[in-house]
């Protein structure tokens, strides 16, 4: 079986229109970590976008890794409905679809599609299986012993496997839902993934892995291949958490802190009511990333933490993102500041329509480069 994604998704490009783009593309140099993980279960083969045609001469079973394609999350959504106009990697899918369709007209080839946004292409005639939720139990099943059904959902695990090579950034599994990834199967992709120098500790909230105790000793742990990254805490799982042995154990301070996404309940990105929290997490040198409706985002402006305003009923939603980009700056040292300085001020005082007269793709390519120069440096 061949693995692959589409170019945006592949490559984990910026979603800035194309005219931006080349202000901070950085191609990523290893492949995202859900292929990695397709191909440690059923060692497959991961190509890249433009080499499919080439290799399903020989290997006539395509599995496709999908994000967000349709941009049907409700970040995507929120971004689409005050910019008019979709991300980059929609359109990079949309694009990536029409060659898949071609080669599998011509060669005959059966696609397997998977990943968190595959509940996005029920509709998709051109798709053979389109297996929604967890791949360990079920794919291998699909690919010996057959399947019937176009859409499959997947069934959850307790039997995990470790990637075999380094992913684009750095990710470790630690916890699904409510499974614990297995200690020596942690263990082995911090091994992997170290190569980064540093490694990025994933879950829907990395508070809630365990016990206190638990989480300081598999911190221990993870220091000790790199710098440890957190993806995402949760203000409930917050309160009971002792920051300041976090603090201590990862070696936190003004010029060394994190950046975790806050968010109200465990597998949520959004925030939306202010926390108190925030003066602990502060204090210990830890400086969030909340997704907040615009409406909202002033009231944390007096924390250290990304604000990034999300499109909500307030009319001077491009006066919030201004303000926004300025806190965020106070913490976060880019280049290019300027160049975005500039064209979020212009877009405050033409109120959106400064960009649209740039053609810079609607508006979109704005919260885009906003969010993703953001994200590329914390």
């Amino acid at each position: 079986m061949l693995l692959t994604s589409d170019e945006a998704t592949f490559y984990s490009l910026p979603s800035l229109p194309p005219n931006l783009m080349p202000i901070i593309l950085r191609k990523n140099k290893y492949p995202p970590y859900g292929l990695r993980k397709i191909e440690a279960l059923i060692s497959a083969k991961i190509i890249k976008p433009h080499e499919v045609a080439k290799y399903t001469k020989y290997d006539k079973i395509l599995g496709i890794y999908v994000n967000d394609p349709f941009a049907l999350t409700d970040v995507s959504k929120g971004i689409s409905k005050i910019f008019f106009d979709k991300p980059y990697f929609y359109y990079s899918f949309l694009n990536f679809r029409e060659k898949i369709k071609r080669i599998k007209e011509e060669q005959k080839i059966k696609i397997i599609v998977g990943g968190p946004g595959a509940w996005e292409l029920r509709e998709e005639d051109w798709i053979d299986v389109l297996l929604i939720g967890e791949a360990e139990k079920t794919l291998p099943r699909i690919l010996y012993e057959g399947n019937s059904d176009k859409i499959v959902y997947g069934e959850p695990t307790d039997k995990f496997f470790p990637i075999k090579s380094p992913s684009a950034f750095a990710e470790v599994e630690i916890k699904r839902r409510n499974r614990k990834i297995p200690r020596d199967v942690i263990e082995k992709e911090l091994e992997i993934q170290s190569i980064h120098g540093y490694v990025n500790l994933i879950s829907n909230d990395f508070l809630s892995y365990g016990n206190e105790e638990e989480i300081l000793d598999l911190l221990r742990l993870s220091s000790s291949f790199g710098k440890v990254k957190i993806s995402q805490i949760s203000v409930i799982s917050s309160f009971n958490f002792n920051f300041s042995k976090m603090r201590e154990i990862l070696r936190l301070n003004e010029n060394n802190w994190i950046s975790p996404v806050l968010s109200g309940k465990p597998g949520i990105c959004t925030l939306d009511f202010e926390v108190e929290i925030l003066k602990e997490l502060n204090k210990n040198f830890i400086y969030p990333t909340i997704y907040i409706n615009s409406e909202k985002a002033k009231e944390l402006f007096k924390y250290k933490a990304i604000i990034i305003p999300l499109p909500g009923n307030d009319k001077n939603y491009y006066d919030i993102l201004y303000e926004a980009w300025l806190n965020d700056k106070k913490i976060i040292k880019i280049p290019f500041s300027r160049v975005i300085d500039k064209i979020l001020l212009k877009t405050k005082e033409t109120k959106g329509t400064y960009l649209l007269k740039k053609n810079f793709r609607g508006v979109i390519g704005l919260f885009n480069l906003f969010k993703e120069v953001v994200s590329s440096y914390i």
